[in-house]
């Protein structure tokens, strides 16, 4: 049976980095791109300090922005960490 993607599946994910274990999550965010413009994202994994998502085709997002996540009450600014292709790593900066 398959789960409708805006739920989230929580399974553990034997990568860990340096500030926390990574789960890997199936779900979606959504990234503020202007004042009134939000972009759904896919999240892949997310650790204590950022997460891993994937954009739609042909989209890039700038170096800094507002991410909404289900797990979160409320926005978090991310920073652009890494790109490979559609999958970009973002880390939360902690205002």
């Amino acid at each position: 049976m398959t789960q409708p993607r805006h739920q989230i599946n929580h399974t553990p994910f034997m990568q860990y980095n340096r500030r926390g274990q990574r789960i890997r999550v199936e779900g979606k965010v959504y990234v503020r791109l202007g004042l009134f413009k939000r972009l759904e994202c896919e999240l892949r994994d997310i650790s204590p300090g950022g997460a891993r998502i994937c954009l739609p085709e042909g989209v890039s997002l700038p170096d800094e922005f507002q991410m909404t996540l289900p797990q979160f009450k409320y926005p978090r600014t991310c920073m652009k960490r890494w790109q490979s292709g559609r999958e970009i790593g973002v880390e939360f900066r902690m205002d």
